[in-house]
Parts: C-alpha cells; structure tokens; sequence
C-alpha cells in the first residue's frame, strides 16, 4: 500500500516538470530516486488491458447493434475517468469531468469482432519525449477499471455484491449509473481486465441484474454517518469489494471496501482493530427505509483514497 502511494507521488511530481529552467534537474532528481527506491523502481513493465463483451438476448444471433455498442464504450470510459479522478483528487464524488480527466484515464480500442460484440482495450499511454523514462506501474485508466470491475458483480448469481453496492461510495454508485442507466436492458455485458500484477479481475452483468441495479440506485434520500468502531476483521472477499467484520459486541456486519484499503484489510485479517465505517441508511420514493449498509473508511490508520462523503 505504501509502495503504491508514493508510486502516485511520484509520478504526479514528474508530471509537474514539465517547463521552466530547472525542469531537468528536477526530473533527473525524481529518476535517481526511483532507482534507489525498491518502491517505485521494482514494477511491472507489462501493461494491463481490458476485454469487453455484449450479448443482445432478444437479437437474432445475439447480435448487438452499433448504437448499443459505441453507448457502451462511451458509458465505460466515463465511468473510469470518473472514478479514477475520484482517487486522483481523493473525493467522495465526482459529478463534472473535464477533458483532461477523460485523457488521464483513456482506454484505446485495440482489436474487435462483432455479430456479439468482442473488444479489447488497452490504457493510451502518452508519447516520451527525448530523454524522458517512460513511468511504469498502474496508471490511472487501470485504477479506475479496477474500482469499476470490483464494484459490479462477479457473476450471474452475484447479489452479494449488489447489496454491497448499496454502502459504496457515492462517486462509485454514480459511476455503477453511468454505465447502466438509460443502457438497452436487454444486453449481457462481461468486463475482464488482466493487471500489470498479472491478476484478472472480471465482473458480468445480466439484463436481470442491470434491472436490479437500476431499482436499488433509484433512492430518494439518503442519511449517512461515521461510526469507529473495535473489532476484529474476519475476511475479505478479495476480488470483489466486500469485508466482513465482528464488532467487540459480537455484532457481525459486511459492507464495502475501495481498492485502495484491500491491502491493508489483507494485513489485518483476524486481528483486532480499529475501523472507521461509513453508514448509509436510504428511503425510497414511496417512504421505505433500507437497512444499514457499511463502507470502510479506515483500518488501523489507513485511510480510504475516496474519503468520508459527510467531510466534502
């Protein structure tokens, strides 16, 4: 975890070198650090990608149309950007994005098929100028997917991860609506993406699910607070967002956890700790109170990258 904050660190300082008369030496000061440091300069050279699939249920031939295909791609490169300037700047939300957050975390097509529609993606990675080193490590496009892929379900008979969703974050149910509010009901979609760790994340959605999603996001209000509480961290669903943990009182809860905690939460498995949990309690249109749903928001003094909701 401490290796990948000061891998962000220290790639937000190269990119403010650029200009001015000691840019070089600043640059060849950041790069000799990187050498000397097994944090930033032992990563990955291998580069991440992403494959995408759609299947139209109600098409002859599962077939998706080119509307519902170019939608798709438009929905998920949003969502990214959105959620990778939410790690970026460390918010609890996003509403407006610029263009330069769209550039940060752009994917390139990089070869597709259709009939039912197979593409793969790939981050842009932006051209080195002459003398410059190439920055290695995840960038922010795979940031970005990795929050989107956790938070959705892993399978067809995912709901866990539904009910999860519910106690995320309001930049990641914001985005979890970029990608399937107003989308064609009808298309399964699969998401797959191969880290530069090698590890694969994949997520899928069916159209029973993207209904299910839609109606549990549609609240009319809802009412937040943060609890710190002791106790002890008993698991971790590791590819998707979900902890679980024992209150001291032996009250048992689970709830949502951003990728920027999953390693602490993995350090800390079946030890007693202190946690801060961010609990949401939503009222839909008709009056109906949902149960409490919980987010982790730090864990023996780690602190989640998209912070307390009630602090912004």
């Amino acid at each position: 975890m401490v290796g990948r904050d000061l891998r962000h660190l220290h790639a937000k300082a190269l990119e403010n070198t650029r200009g001015g008369p000691l840019a070089a030496i600043r640059r060849a000061s950041l790069m000799a650090a990187s050498d000397s440091m097994p944090e930033l300069s032992h990563l990955s050279s291998h580069s991440s990608d992403v494959e995408i699939y759609l299947r139209d249920e109600n098409s002859v031939e599962h077939a998706v149309s080119a509307n519902d295909a170019g939608d798709f791609l438009r929905r998920v490169q949003r969502a990214v950007a959105r959620l990778a300037k939410a790690r970026r700047s460390r918010l609890a939300d996003v509403v407006r994005l610029s263009a330069e957050d769209f550039q940060l975390a752009r994917f390139n097509v990089t070869s597709a098929s259709f009939g039912s529609l197979s593409v793969k993606l790939a981050p842009d990675l932006p051209a080195v100028e002459e003398g410059e080193v190439r920055l290695t490590g995840p960038g922010w496009a795979e940031i970005g997917m990795v929050e989107l892929i956790r938070a959705l379900p892993e399978s067809a008979v995912d709901d866990a991860s539904i009910d999860s969703l519910l106690g995320a974050s309001p930049v990641v149910r914001r985005a979890v609506s970029d990608l399937v509010d107003g989308m064609n009901a009808q298309v399964t979609m699969q998401l797959a993406l191969k880290r530069q760790s090698g590890e694969t994340l994949r997520s899928q959605l069916s159209p029973n699910q993207t209904r299910e999603i839609r109606r549990r996001l549609d609240v009319a209000r809802e009412e937040r607070q943060v609890a710190r509480v002791r106790g002890r961290l008993d698991g971790l669903r590791t590819r998707r967002q979900i902890f679980y943990f024992e209150t001291k009182a032996g009250v048992e809860i689970h709830g949502y956890v951003d990728d920027s905690l999953i390693e602490a939460v993995k350090q800390n498995l079946d030890r007693e700790v202190d946690v801060a949990l961010e609990i949401t309690i939503q009222r839909s249109h008709s009056g109906k109170t949902s149960q409490k749903h919980y987010r982790l928001l730090s864990v023996a003094g780690h602190q989640s990258d998209i912070p307390d909701s009630l602090l912004t």
